[in-house]
């Protein structure tokens, strides 16, 4: 893998962009934000990252899993099942009596 190259260090996030991330994780789903904490676990594990990204990347990790940690505490709605339908066997008519003629 090819190392990051940047001149200047990133400098720590501001206000806006943790708003902005907060917002990002909040819409996230639990499969999504699995995904992004796993993604940010790797990227950490990785020597080839530059420093001055793993603040951001740590920050990113802290806030997925509090928002994982704080959807695993919300019960799921869980919609009640359907009452179940019964429907009545239709009435056997009365089958035509033969005549019979003499």
């Amino acid at each position: 893998m090819k190392k990051d190259v940047i001149a200047i260090p990133l400098l720590p996030f501001t206000d806006e962009e943790e708003a902005a991330l907060d917002a990002k994780l909040n819409a996230m789903d639990g499969t999504a934000l699995g995904a992004y904490a796993e993604s940010a676990k790797l990227a950490l594990g990785n020597r080839a990252l530059d420093a001055s990204w793993r603040p951001r990347i740590q920050l990113g990790l802290t806030r997925a899993e509090a928002v994982i940690a704080a959807q695993a505490l919300i019960p799921p709605v869980v919609a009640e099942p359907p009452a179940p339908v019964v429907v009545k066997a239709a009435k056997a008519s009365k089958a035509a009596k033969p005549v019979v003629e003499a």
